[in-house]
C-alpha cells in the first residue's frame, strides 16, 4: 500500500525525537543494534533448508533479525504464535531464547524437521490445551500477517484477557491492507494499551504499568 507507506515515512521519528526512557532504550539497544551475530547465519541456513529457497529479501532478513533481538532483550518465559508462521520468523523467535517454549497456533509442515535439526523449543498448541496455554503464555504473542484480520479477533480477545503488565504483542503486516490497519488502530486505542510502536512492517504493543499512554511511529 503506497499511500500507507508514504504516511508512515512522513510520521516516522528517529531516536532524537524520543522522550520516553523505555522507548529510547529499546531503540538504541534493539532497533538500532547492528552487532554481528552468528545466530543470524544459523537462522538463515535453517530457514532456507525448511523453505527450500536460496535467499530471502533484505526486508525479510532485517525483520527476522529484529524479532530475534526483541526476544533476547525482553527475555520472555514463553511465546505464542498466532496464524501461519514463516520458517524465518519462527527460527528468529526460537533461536532468540532456546530455553523458552514457542507454541504454534497453526502447525507448519516443517515443525518435525525443525525439531530434528536441534530447535526443540517449538511445539504445537494442542486444541484441548489451547485455553490453558493461552492463559499461561502471553509473555510474548506474535500475530502473523494472516492473523491480523477479523476472524482472529476472538483469539486476540483471549490474549488481551490474559495479558500481564509485562506482556508484549507483536503484529505483523499492520499496513498490509486497510482491514489490517483498521484492526491495528483498534488495538492501539484499547484502554489497556500503554504504549504502541509502529515500525511499518510490524507493530509492538505494551501494557506497562506506570507509563503514560503514547503511540510512536519510528524509523
Amino acid at each position: 500500500m503506497i499511500a500507507s507507506y508514504l504516511r508512515y515515512k512522513l510520521q516516522a521519528k528517529n531516536v532524537f525525537h524520543i522522550h520516553s526512557p523505555f522507548v529510547y532504550d529499546f531503540v538504541t539497544k534493539v532497533l538500532n543494534d547492528k552487532t554481528p551475530n552468528t545466530d543470524y547465519d544459523k537462522m538463515y541456513r535453517l530457514s532456507r533448508l525448511l523453505d527450500k529457497r536460496k535467499h530471502y529479501s533484505y526486508a525479510k532478513r532485517r525483520k527476522a533479525k529484529l524479532l530475534y533481538r526483541i526476544v533476547r532483550y525482553f527475555d520472555p518465559e514463553a511465546m505464542l504464535c498466532v496464524g501461519s508462521m514463516t520458517a524465518l520468523n519462527m527460527n528468529a523467535l526460537a533461536l532468540g531464547k532456546m530455553q523458552a517454549k514457542v507454541f504454534l497456533e497453526q502447525v507448519p509442515s516443517y515443525l518435525e524437521t525443525l525439531n530434528a535439526m536441534g530447535v526443540v523449543n517449538v511445539c504445537a498448541l494442542q486444541p484441548a490445551d489451547a485455553d490453558h496455554l493461552v492463559s499461561q503464555n502471553t509473555d510474548l504473542v506474535f500475530f502473523a500477517h494472516n492473523a491480523v484480520q477479523d476472524e482472529y479477533e476472538g483469539f486476540l480477545a483471549d490474549c488481551f484477557n490474559h495479558k500481564t503488565s509485562d506482556s508484549i504483542f507483536i503484529f505483523e503486516g499492520i499496513h498490509r491492507s486497510s482491514e489490517a490497519e483498521e484492526i491495528w488502530n483498534r488495538v492501539i486505542d484499547d484502554e489497556d494499551v500503554s504504549l504502541s510502536i509502529d515500525l511499518y512492517h510490524i507493530g509492538l504493543i505494551f501494557f506497562r504499568v506506570g507509563i503514560e499512554k503514547q503511540d510512536f511511529v519510528l524509523k
